[in-house]
């Protein structure tokens, strides 16, 4: 019987992962585990239930529905939570990665990073402090009653001067050369690699995600004024790169930049600025919105943007601090929105170019809901071989945008020209 086994039965708990629940992958060395990995292990297996050989096993994700039952997952799916890491992953590590010890949960979407960062370039606790309470107000519904993501944003070291380029370029060619070095390859499935660097390309690019969705990303502010950018500006960043590898564009589902009717920190109008929501400023969100199309020939001040349902005038209502070309306006989503900024509302309609493209004539499509719309699969990359029968739902294309397709995001010259 494997150790951690006898240490579950001394503590007379019942046992799970004999036979038809699977095997024991966290049980993998030969010294006790340290205490508080045991505590995690014994925390998680509280419910667990003796599965008999051959015990009902409907998802194949090694835990029998009759454990599935006391766990409170669900014996038809091996992801109960639909983040891309397996129930059996969540509840007992895989690979040697102890998820369970690092907060997973697999009754609540989880995401987890690694991030790695240049000696100068380590973002403020401040920075990913807001990355993390965004997330955990998401509007996204768990099996488990409550509402949010829980974002596991581990910084965990700093990058050897020898192996930190100046400039990356290529790019992806000098980013693997540090990720196979600093980055264990057996938390792959589980965790996307993000890199604090100085620049890519000979650019001063804020960032740039390797693909939509990705696995990895990049945020390079040392071309900004800021070097290594302002609280304000890492938050942001690291908020917009992690959205286009979780399956968001520029527009949301198009890559419509600048787009007025889109209400997220994708559009650059937002990336390091935010919204006022609830009367406080700077809040990091995508958007939890949609909004109707919107033509540039008939800007309507007063009715400002239309909902479309389940979004309604009250959730526009809430939302403030709206940017177009470059500046700050007054009024909210919902009404009474200075498009112009130019102290007034008018009452007639007139036309504006939004989007930089020279003409005012552009109708923009309706904008999404971001939170609902998320793919946490990496571009096939997360998810771990307990996934089980939900393989089967895999997208056709890994990419939505393939990496080399990915535009350069929000420049220091376009920031300042702001």
């Amino acid at each position: 019987m494997p150790r951690f086994h006898k240490t579950l039965l001394t503590a007379s708990m019942t046992l799970i992962g004999l036979n038809g629940c699977g095997g024991d992958p966290l049980d993998a060395t030969t010294d006790g585990p340290a205490p508080e990995v045991t505590e995690a292990r014994a925390s998680a297996l509280q419910l667990a239930v003796v599965c008999a050989p051959g015990a009902p096993d409907a998802d194949g994700d090694g835990i029998c529905d009759a454990a599935e039952a006391d766990y409170g997952t669900n014996p038809n799916s091996s992801d109960t939570d639909g983040d891309r890491l397996s129930d059996y992953a969540e509840l007992f590590g895989s690979g040697g990665v102890n998820l369970p010890a690092l907060g997973a949960n697999p009754r609540r979407k989880d995401v987890f990073i690694e991030a790695d960062y240049y000696a100068n370039r380590k973002p403020t606790q401040g920075a990913l402090d807001r990355v993390i309470a965004a997330f955990a107000t998401a509007p996204v519904p768990n099996p488990d009653g409550s509402t949010g993501i829980t974002l596991h944003l581990a910084l965990d070291q700093q990058i050897a001067t020898a192996d930190a380029d100046a400039d990356l370029n290529p790019v992806w060619t000098d980013f693997d050369r540090i990720k196979t070095k600093y980055f264990a390859a057996n938390r792959a499935p589980f965790f996307h690699y993000m890199v604090f660097a100085n620049t890519y390309s000979g650019g001063t690019s804020s960032g740039i995600s390797r693909g939509i969705p990705a696995h990895d990303f990049l945020v390079t502010l040392g071309g900004w004024s800021t070097p290594g950018g302002t609280e304000l500006q890492q938050a942001g960043t690291i908020m917009h790169e992690l959205g286009h590898n979780i399956g968001l564009r520029h527009g949301g589902n198009d890559d419509s930049n600048y787009k007025p009717n889109y209400l997220s920190i994708m559009n650059y109008e937002y990336q390091v600025y935010g919204f006022r929501i609830g009367g406080v400023n700077n809040v990091f969100d995508y958007s939890r919105v949609r909004v109707a199309s919107f033509s540039e020939a008939a800007v309507n001040e007063v009715s400002a943007f239309a909902p479309v349902a389940p979004t309604t005038e009250a959730d526009l209502a809430l939302i403030g601090g709206l940017r177009f070309n470059s500046v700050q306006v007054s009024g909210t989503a919902s009404a009474n929105l200075d498009f112009n900024a130019n102290g007034s509302i008018q009452t007639a309609a007139y036309a504006r170019d939004f989007n930089r493209s020279g003409t005012a004539t552009n109708v923009f499509p309706a904008s999404q809901h971001d939170w609902l719309a998320l793919r946490y699969d990496g571009a096939g990359q997360i998810g771990d071989a307990a996934l089980g029968t939900s393989r089967t739902l895999e997208r056709e294309e890994a990419f939505l945008v393939v990496p080399e397709k990915v535009e350069s995001c929000l420049t220091s010259e376009q920031f300042l020209a702001r």
